[in-house]
């Protein structure tokens, strides 16, 4: 074998091994972007096998202070998960489905189905476990 060939094994070993991050989403939203509709709330759910999905209030200032946490720490694991925003007075109905009493609530999804809930304001160190966990437990971090 000549050093081009041991170069190219070489490159190819690496390239086929366990290090890459998981494959976890197809349609990616930015991070705090506000859901309007039916379409593009099922785009969000099923666009990643993980979706953050905040339920806020126009009014509410606990959403106001939450909303810069949520961005920043949806910003780090936007590759992998979507964080996205609905209006509670829009998807109201869903809201009461997944027993959301009040805002802010985030509630977490795997391929489509609720799997946690965290309602209230949280810092960014108690937001960033939050979604590490939802993370870990689908495989995706």
């Amino acid at each position: 074998m000549d050093e081009i060939d041991r170069l190219l094994w070489k490159k190819a070993l690496e390239l086929s091994s366990g290090d890459r991050k998981p494959r976890c989403c197809t349609v990616s939203y930015a991070p705090g972007y506000v859901l309007r509709g039916g379409a593009q709330l099922k785009n969000a759910l099923y666009g990643c096998k993980v979706a953050f999905i905040m339920f806020f209030g126009k009014t509410c200032p606990y959403c106001q202070m939450f909303d810069p946490i949520f961005r920043q720490v949806g910003g780090r694991y936007s590759d992998v998960a979507n964080f996205v925003k609905a209006d509670i007075e829009e998807f109201y109905q869903l809201a009461a489905s997944l027993g959301v009493m009040g805002t802010p609530t985030t509630v977490a999804f795997y391929n489509g189905q609720p799997i946690d809930l965290a309602p209230g304001f949280m810092t960014a160190l108690q937001f960033k476990i939050f979604v590490e966990s939802v993370l870990s437990r689908a495989g995706c971090k």
